[in-house]
């Protein structure tokens, strides 16, 4: 479930690369490999050419890490106006 929905995004965003984490990343090189096996395979080719899906390097952190990214990017970009 989590490739076929992954593909579809990259169908319609067509990202530069997937990056897996969080507590579902604790499944390892099993999930990566399912994971890409569907996207590669349900996704358009265009799309996928170039596309590295890779573990998160910040394991369980990952989630908190990004949403203080999302906050600090916000903050400053409301002191910008």
């Amino acid at each position: 479930m989590i490739g076929q929905t992954l593909a579809a995004a990259v169908n319609v965003l067509n990202p530069s690369m997937l990056v897996i984490g969080g507590g579902v990343s604790r499944l390892g090189n099993v999930l990566l490999a399912e994971v890409r096996s569907a996207v590669y395979q349900r996704s358009l080719p265009l799309a996928t050419r170039n596309l590295p899906i890779v573990m998160s390097e910040l394991d369980d952190v990952a989630g908190v890490v990004g949403a203080s990214v999302m906050a600090a990017e916000g903050v400053l970009s409301f002191a910008d106006r």
